[in-house]
C-alpha cells in the first residue's frame, strides 16, 4: 500500500495519487502499524541564491 512520489515535490508539497478505497485505507491502518509508524524525513530545498542585480550606473 505505500506509495513513493511520483515526482519530485515542488514548494515543498510532496503528492501521490491513491489508487486504494477509503475503507481499504482505513484496514490497512490497524493499531500495530500505527503505533510502528515512522514519519516520513523531512527534506527541505535550499533557498535558490539571488541572482546578481546590474549596477545601475549608466
Amino acid at each position: 500500500m505505500p506509495q513513493s512520489p511520483s515526482k519530485e515535490p515542488r514548494e515543498g508539497v510532496a503528492h501521490i495519487e491513491v489508487t486504494e478505497t477509503h475503507e481499504e485505507i482505513l484496514e490497512y491502518w490497524t493499531d500495530k502499524r500505527m503505533a510502528e509508524a515512522k514519519p516520513r524525513e523531512l527534506v527541505l530545498q535550499p533557498e535558490p541564491e539571488e541572482a546578481p542585480q546590474p549596477d545601475a550606473r549608466d
